[in-house]
């Protein structure tokens, strides 16, 4: 409540003050209050200070403001496996301070702060979203917004949302991010399988592999010993090889692009440069022979593992694709793990090349 109201059955005297934690106002006559201070918020502590030198009792109006805070949890959607996204809005129609806005989610119905949660950075009213990760597979979910107030904390209206179901093996080695990783390729039926491959960035297999077929390029010059630069339509932040100066700022690819998502559908995804360094700092590498077929044995601290056959090269190498962009000078490598009998790496390559592509689950 503003002072005058509040104290509507008291009346102050000119040099009255009224003191806070974060601040002081006094009062200057004719109903004026000048300083940091304007109203009163439940649940905190002030200290009224009067010059006169008789007993003086400060009275607070009996009447109680109405609260009227409005919190809306917004549908939530891009649900997958072990994610979706979630939000809300928060508005006030009495200026009610909002000291924080979030999401609460949770496997029951009416999920508070005490269960998973995630708080808005900036305080007062305003639409906030988040992403929801390390959901279970196939679980119904419960989410409500919320806002904390001085009075206390207002949850919006409850939704639920579903987790989507898993039509392929996953293994989980325990690595420290939680990343659970496919145990085929793409295109694949089973871990031996070779699979189908793909340049970086298209989401079929086709017949040739060049800068000539390759979607994200227009043309092109010859640099020193004849290797040629393409000019790039997507994945480009540099303007001198981008089409006619083109740059947009991606170095990771979007979902349409990605070969797992779109042959999978949302749950996978293709992993980043820093989850197969990931994979291989976390796990013993071999190489092995599996069912006939050559490849590199990934063995993780929990005793699981992760197959990858040499795709490439009669059986003797293996080229996988990441989904981060090179972001080097002329942006036309994308980064792959590479590996043969003697040794296994993340470099770069040229992204009109078709590669294995094994998905993770999107998280």
């Amino acid at each position: 409540m503003d002072f005058a109201t509040a104290l509507g059955s008291f009346t102050p005297a000119a040099g009255d003050s009224i003191k806070s934690q974060w601040g002081i106002a006094t009062y200057r006559g004719n109903g004026e209050w000048r300083g940091q201070l304007s109203e009163f918020y439940p649940g905190y502590g002030y200290m009224y200070y009067s010059a006169r030198l008789v007993p003086v009792t400060v009275t607070f109006n009996a009447q109680q403001p109405t609260q009227q805070v409005v919190v809306t949890t917004d549908t939530p959607q891009f649900i997958t496996a072990i994610s979706a996204m979630g939000g809300g809005e928060v508005t006030t129609t009495d200026g009610t301070y909002i000291i924080v806005k979030g999401l609460c989610w949770a496997a029951h119905e009416n999920p508070t702060t005490n269960d998973d949660f995630y708080e808005e950075a900036e305080s007062g009213v305003g639409t906030f979203s988040v992403k929801m990760t390390g959901l279970n597979i196939s679980t119904t979910y419960y989410v409500r917004a919320y806002a904390v107030t001085p009075n206390g904390t207002v949850y919006g209206n409850q939704l639920s949302f579903t987790t989507t179901k898993v039509e392929y093996v996953y293994v989980d080695l325990g690595l420290p991010s939680g990343l659970l990783w496919a145990t085929c390729n793409v295109g694949a039926d089973n871990p031996e399988d070779y699979g189908d491959y793909f340049a970086w960035g298209e989401t079929q297999p086709k017949d040739t592999y060049n800068w000539e077929t390759y979607q994200y390029s227009n043309g092109g010059f010859f640099i020193e010993e004849g290797e040629f630069e393409p000019y790039l339509t997507k994945y480009c932040t540099n303007a001198s090889c981008g089409y006619n100066g083109f740059t947009d700022n991606l170095t990771t690819l979007l979902p349409e692009d990605d070969a797992a998502t779109a042959n999978w559908g949302p749950s996978w995804r293709m992993p980043t440069k820093e989850e197969w360094q990931e994979l291989l700092g976390n796990t013993t590498v071999t190489w092995i022979q599996q069912n006939g077929v050559n490849g590199r044995l990934f063995t993780a601290a929990n005793g699981n593992s992760l197959f990858l056959p040499a795709a490439n090269y009669v059986g003797s190498i293996g080229f996988y694709w990441s989904s981060s962009l090179n972001t080097g000078f002329s942006n036309s490598n994308a980064w792959r793990l590479y590996f043969d009998s003697g040794h296994t790496s993340v470099t770069r390559n040229p992204r009109a090349i078709g590669f294995s592509v094994r998905p993770v689950l999107a998280n």
